[in-house]
């Protein structure tokens, strides 16, 4: 048992036992007694109560908040997209190395067309930034609250109808906290490009530069800034938050991380390691731990294996980096792609037939994780490291 200080109060002793509590139970307490309720919503108690979960984040229990999707046709072959959010929680016994979780679904109410579908594009302290459909939310599953964001000033509401007319297409989001300003942003990336036909086929499109904007919730507005990057580029990954900056695997012929830094509001480019010469080819980027890491796979024809490598990446400032090869899988066979990693040395992945699996490099065993509902048709499976938190954006 902590040892009360001499110079510590009995508001203080009451502040450090509430913030050590589990979300679930702050939101109860805030209704037993009003002051209570004003200390839960201060800034303080959530910036305190934010830290404490962090530093619980790389205890031997973790949770993984898990995002998948598949398709329900109905016998007259109308269909609708089902959304399944739920929060799964390992730990694995340190003598006998058995791996243990239990599953929470999640009932959030997005606001969804029959055909649309929820992505997690960015996450920072407990608040994931989704599409859903066409609209961009910002939500805090332990909370269950979530917030619609305003129509963008770049993204055009229709397509043209002629040709030379401008064509906007969302190509990546990214979200995280400015250090600086104390507030949270999110960027959005559009690529733009007109027609030399009326007819708007691909052979003559003609591309143009992109551009970018900015949220914040401070002014609840969008705004657009300055992007320097190809016309080629495109983005097909999730976004990575890390101390201020944004991340995404990126591509204009040659795999690239694309880096946004919060404060300046300044994009940069930063280089993979080279494992073209090997027939390796980046994918993915995720986080361990404290550090951006990124994943390479080669897949094996002859028997339809594929070995799979995961880079680290070191120092960066703002303009260098390092990485250094943390690990090499396999060859495995039916693996899918890495989800992130969920302690020092064990890996959640994706099988080929939509299953989870955590794989440990050390002893090299490989999982399987039974969530249900069992999905017949994995359209998409998304997982990240949680912090539960009652962090708020209004």
């Amino acid at each position: 048992m902590s040892q009360v200080h001499e110079n510590e109060t009995l508001e203080d002793r009451v502040v450090e036992i509430l913030s050590r509590l589990l979300p679930k139970s702050l939101m109860r307490f805030k209704c037993i007694r009003k002051s209570w309720c004003t200390l839960i919503n201060s800034p303080s108690f959530v910036a305190k109560q934010l830290s404490n979960s962090v530093d619980k984040k790389f205890s031997s229990s973790t949770c993984i908040l898990l995002n998948r999707s598949q398709t329900h046709v109905f016998p007259d072959n109308s269909w609708k997209q089902e959304v399944f959010w739920s929060m799964i929680n390992l730990s694995i016994d340190s003598d006998e190395h058995n791996l243990h979780y239990d599953v929470e679904d999640l009932n959030i109410p997005f606001p969804l067309e029959d055909h649309d579908y929820v992505l997690i594009l960015g996450y920072c302290n407990g608040i994931v930034c989704v599409t859903a459909g066409k609209n961009i939310l910002l939500c805090n599953p332990t909370t269950r609250e979530f917030m619609r964001l305003p129509s963008s000033c770049l993204l055009l509401p229709s397509r043209p109808k002629g040709k030379f007319e401008l064509e906007t297409v969302f190509r990546a989001l990214g979200f995280g906290y400015d250090c600086k300003a104390k507030e949270y942003k999110v960027v959005q990336i559009i690529e733009n490009s007109e027609y030399s036909d009326d007819e708007r086929t691909y052979y003559h499109r003609i591309p143009l530069p992109h551009t970018a904007e900015v949220y914040t919730t401070a002014a609840n507005s969008w705004r657009e800034i300055k992007i320097d990057i190809s016309t080629k580029t495109y983005s097909c990954s999730c976004q990575v938050y890390l101390k201020g900056f944004c991340y995404w695997y990126a591509t204009d012929g040659e795999e690239y991380i694309l880096s946004f830094d919060l404060g300046d509001e300044i994009f940069h480019r930063i280089q993979l390691p080279s494992r073209r010469e090997s027939g390796f080819k980046f994918y993915y980027i995720f986080l361990r731990n404290e550090s951006l890491a990124s994943f390479c796979s080669r897949y094996d024809r002859s028997d339809k294996s594929e070995s799979c490598e995961i880079w680290v990446m070191h120092d960066y400032d703002g303009v260098k980096s390092s990485w250094t090869k943390l690990l090499i899988i396999g060859p495995l066979q039916d693996i899918g792609k890495p989800l992130t990693f969920w302690k020092s040395d064990e890996l959640l992945m994706l099988a080929s037939d939509g299953r989870a699996t955590s794989y440990n490099y050390s002893t090299k065993n490989l999982k399987y994780l039974h969530i249900p509902p069992i999905l017949n048709r994995v359209v998409d499976f998304q997982a990240l490291n949680y912090v539960k938190s009652i962090v708020s954006f209004k």
